[in-house]
């Protein structure tokens, strides 16, 4: 029932004004930074796949303090952190492939030394973007895309932590099969 004195909008014009909404949301959370463990990334990568636009994760999306990735082998599919947080769920743990939203597909050992941010970021980025290489091609023709999980601060210097996990995803959204068998053919996400 209307209420005197209100308009009700067409509908087209309400999915308008919550698309506006969620983007302003984003924007919102991105300009704030999120918080260490990378919630303002992984706010995005959730509305992105709402609103149609390929998703991207980057270093920030995971590392190795959040809950559960220390656990995490090869092969071992998940979901993200938000999907998890959305379903109650404290901690990340494997899951069916087909559905998932991202898969291990390999560690490799980075350089020691100090601990430094951008070093250890680069290093993942060249070491797990060359073992995507070898498994799917070039990124921009393949229809994963990859992401490393790295070593925090602590992590780096309290357990002395020199692994990156490098994890693939599909920018369409969830697994539509499990990337590490499905090598050669292009089904990706969706």
């Amino acid at each position: 029932m209307r209420r005197a004195g209100t308009a009700r909008l067409p509908r087209a014009a309400g999915a308008i004004a919550a698309v506006v909404a969620a983007i302003a949301i984003v924007l919102l959370l991105a300009a704030c930074g999120g918080d260490e463990h990378g919630s303002a990334a992984r706010t995005t990568a959730a509305f992105a796949t709402t609103a149609g636009t390929p998703i991207v994760k980057d270093e920030h999306f995971l590392n190795a303090d959040d809950p559960g990735v220390l656990t995490f082998e090869n092969g071992d599919c998940f979901r993200d952190p938000a999907t998890n947080e959305a379903l109650g769920e404290a901690e990340l743990n494997s899951v069916e492939c087909v559905g998932a939203q991202n898969e291990v597909y390999t560690f490799e050992t980075l350089p020691d030394g100090p601990w430094d941010a951008a070093a250890v970021a680069r290093a993942g980025w060249r070491q797990c973007g060359r073992a995507f290489g070898e498994l799917w091609g070039p990124r921009a023709s393949s229809p994963f895309s990859y992401y490393p999980a790295l070593p925090t601060r602590r992590s780096w210097n309290e357990d002395r932590d020199r692994s990156a996990m490098c994890v693939v995803y599909s920018p369409q959204g969830r697994l539509r099969a499990d990337p590490i068998e499905a090598r050669g053919q292009t089904s990706g996400g969706g």
